[in-house]
């Protein structure tokens, strides 16, 4: 189960009474069974790394094809300030490399752009 998130915001404009709940959202989060960041991290980077090697398999031809995770880190989305994941992925196989940003908003549907190889 995954939460909702939003970036962190200033309370310190509002209402005592609001401040106290806003403090307690973490620990309500963690009940819910809500991930934290690293745990959202370590669960879509499993899902990008699929997702980047079977587009891979496609676009290379080769049915035995190997991902690694070349950076990873959390964004805020935009408008709403939901996070999500996003990766940087290399491909090898065959013989050849192919590197991916996979960006994966609820560890289900990875969104996946092809990059050009590093020099």
């Amino acid at each position: 189960m995954q939460c909702v998130r939003q970036q962190p915001s200033d309370s310190s404009s509002r209402a005592p009474e609001r401040g106290a709940v806003i403090r307690l959202l973490p620990l309500l989060a963690m009940l819910a069974g809500c991930l934290s960041d690293a745990e959202l991290l370590a669960e879509n980077s499993r899902i990008a790394l699929q997702t980047a090697e079977a587009r891979a398999a496609g676009k290379l031809n080769c049915p035995r094809v190997k991902a690694g995770i070349v950076t990873k880190e959390e964004v805020p989305g935009q408008p709403l300030g939901e996070l999500y994941s996003e990766y940087g992925i290399r491909v090898d196989g065959c013989g050849r490399t192919v590197f991916y940003d996979v960006e994966c908003r609820d560890g289900k549907i990875c969104a996946v752009r092809e990059k050009p190889m590093p020099e």
